[in-house]
């Protein structure tokens, strides 16, 4: 397991109270989340690769304008 994904796991999704259904966010506001959660600097250079550890992890995920979005839910 990668480091970005290890710290995924470590922190719960970055949703607000009203997104029961889930948010759509790209890799890069999802890295920028776990970004003020951990004192370590996460390389910009990153985002292909946390975008393709995303992928691996089966999280759902559709073309936009923005690029890549991923469909992050609440985990009870």
């Amino acid at each position: 397991m990668s480091p970005l994904e290890q710290l995924f796991h470590c922190y719960p999704s970055p949703l607000d109270e009203e997104a029961e259904e889930g948010k759509w966010m790209t890799s890069m506001q999802i890295l920028n989340y776990l970004q003020t959660k951990t004192r370590d600097k996460l390389a910009i250079n990153k985002i292909a690769v946390f975008g393709r550890t995303l992928q691996k992890l089966n999280i759902p995920c559709r073309k936009s304008a923005k690029g890549m979005l991923y469909h992050l839910t609440k985990v009870e």
